[in-house]
């Protein structure tokens, strides 16, 4: 095919399916629109620790554990699926041996924007907090009232954020 530019959503210029060379001729050249992804400092660290006995109360992280490992918490480990018996979990399998979407945070991007947010967010609370009377930025120098806070007034404190991630990019 001649004569067309390809645009391409997120989803399939990043698809492996249409990297393949029977499609190079006709895809080839395509300009891919992605959200950037970038990286959350600690994420992968944090991840590596959680644990299921660090909160007994905590059955997704069970779960999680037993779907991820193939194993089972309950007693003696003859929890069957078919035929199959299960290995007990002792909640000391090595998620670093794992090759699981879960450990791989190379890839983030919605989850990244997220993290921006939050972090905006964040900020713009510190500053609506940190506010001094009759030196606000308001109308009369006030400051929000804190205890019956209007949108109006935490989107003035965000829409002045200014910081910068751990990757780079200003917010």
């Amino acid at each position: 095919m001649t004569g067309r530019q390809w645009i391409a959503s997120e989803a399939w210029a990043t698809s492996p399916v249409f990297r393949k060379p029977r499609f190079l001729s006709f895809l080839g050249g395509t300009l891919g629109i992605a959200i950037r992804r970038g990286e959350i400092g600690g994420l992968h660290d944090f991840l590596l620790r959680v644990r299921p006995n660090n909160d007994q109360r905590n059955n997704i992280v069970r779960i999680f554990w037993e779907n991820l490992f193939g194993c089972s918490f309950e007693t003696g480990g003859k929890v069957t699926e078919g035929e199959q018996v299960k290995k007990v979990c002792t909640g000391q399998e090595d998620l670093c041996t794992t090759n699981s979407p879960y450990t791989d945070v190379s890839g983030l991007r919605a989850s990244y924007n997220v993290y921006k947010a939050v972090y905006a967010l964040a900020h713009a609370l510190h500053d609506l907090m940190q506010c001094e009377k009759g030196r606000g930025p308001l109308i009369g120098n006030s400051c929000a009232d804190k205890t019956n806070l209007k949108p109006w007034q935490l989107v003035h404190y965000l829409q002045k954020v200014n910081f910068t991630t751990g990757f780079g990019d200003h917010v």
